[in-house]
């Protein structure tokens, strides 16, 4: 008797545990989603000030460059004019400077200064008007995945993950499909092995050309 309520106390502690993981608010990334978030607003309010603050932030997140991050678009659209989630950029912008011609070589130095490791791991990537961008990467475990869209840009975002031994699974958003939201999130577990491919599509739900920052832990 003392056994079986044993193992029922486990199985709803493990099943709490594991609802706490896959909550929205208890991923690992939630520092860089926030310093993304406070750099977007920042820039659009104009503050020197909060610009700075929002760089440092980033900067204290110590993010490297999401490299393995492969991008199945064939055309080719330039990221100037638009805003990078990157802390370099954000310092220049803060001191007065107008960067946003730059944006796309500034993004190009990032895959060579960031932080090398087991840190999370951004990328800048523009999406053209009512269109989506699909990525590809490897992964294994436990996966987490934001996107932030930079100031009046909406995005959705559909996952698929499939391996070599049948694995497969699906993590598109339900709620706000067709507008979009200005930031998306999630996390899910993955076989440790074989590797899986995990194919990201972020579909840019607004009549203009955005900037995107991809997330990963």
């Amino acid at each position: 008797m003392k056994k079986t309520i044993l193992f029922a106390v486990f199985i709803v502690l493990s099943i709490s545990l594991f609802a706490q993981r896959e909550g929205s608010d208890s991923l690992s990334i939630q520092s860089v989603i926030n310093a993304c978030v406070q750099l977007r607003d920042a820039v659009a309010s104009g503050d020197p000030a909060a610009i700075q603050q929002s760089a440092d932030q980033l900067r204290a997140c110590n993010t490297s460059p999401f490299n393995r991050l492969t991008c199945s678009d064939t055309g080719v659209v330039s990221l100037n004019g638009h805003l990078i989630f990157d802390e370099t950029f954000a310092d220049s912008l803060a001191e007065g400077k107008d960067v946003y011609n730059k944006a796309e070589d500034i993004n190009k130095t990032r895959t060579t200064r960031g932080m090398i490791g087991d840190s999370p791991k951004t990328v800048s990537r523009i999406i053209q008007a009512g269109k989506s961008s699909k990525f590809t990467f490897k992964a294994v475990g436990w996966q987490e995945l934001a996107v932030v869209a930079e100031d009046g840009g909406k995005v959705t975002m559909k996952i698929h993950v499939t391996n070599s031994k049948g694995f497969e699974l699906y993590r598109n958003d339900t709620e706000d499909v067709r507008p979009g939201r200005s930031e998306r999130k999630t996390g899910f577990q993955l076989p440790n092995m074989p590797p899986c491919v995990v194919e990201l599509e972020v579909v840019n739900c607004v009549n203009k050309d955005i900037s995107i920052v991809v997330i990963s832990n």
